[in-house]
């Protein structure tokens, strides 16, 4: 049973027939409420950050790809959440993953790909802001 249907079950009022029971409704707060603690919002994100391990895409990276013309297979997807397994594992922040003459930039901690680029876009680029870089 949901915390909100205990909720709505311990503050409801009993009707009966020929009117509404009088009194007071009895509130009890969440923290009470047997089984259930409160939590707040960046432990809740922090628990299913840490739930989801996959590979997320930016806007911006989703952008890129499809303007670029990459495709990715889930042979690539796989490869790529290796390569962040292993940067990850390194304690990297912010990655260039280089796989198959095309490069991602990877934010380590969201596990999100920030962009994207084909082989002729990579050759005249800098790479700034990363700390790491894996060969995938």
């Amino acid at each position: 049973m949901k915390i909100s249907d205990l909720q709505i079950q311990q503050n409801a009022q009993q009707i009966r027939p020929g009117g509404v029971q009088t009194g007071k409704l009895r509130h009890t707060p969440k923290s009470n409420i047997e089984g259930s603690h409160q939590k707040s919002f960046q432990d809740v994100l922090n628990e299913r950050i840490g739930r989801d391990n996959s590979l997320r895409f930016s806007s911006h990276a989703a952008k890129r790809i499809s303007e670029r013309n990459i495709e990715l297979t889930s042979i690539h997807m796989s490869r790529l959440g290796e390569g962040l397994s292993r940067v990850k594992e390194k304690g990297s922040q912010s990655s260039l993953l280089l796989m198959d003459e095309m490069a991602y930039v990877i934010s380590v901690k969201n596990q999100t790909v920030v962009t994207a680029l084909n082989k002729e876009t990579t050759r005249s680029n800098v790479f700034t802001n990363i700390d790491s870089v894996a060969i995938v």
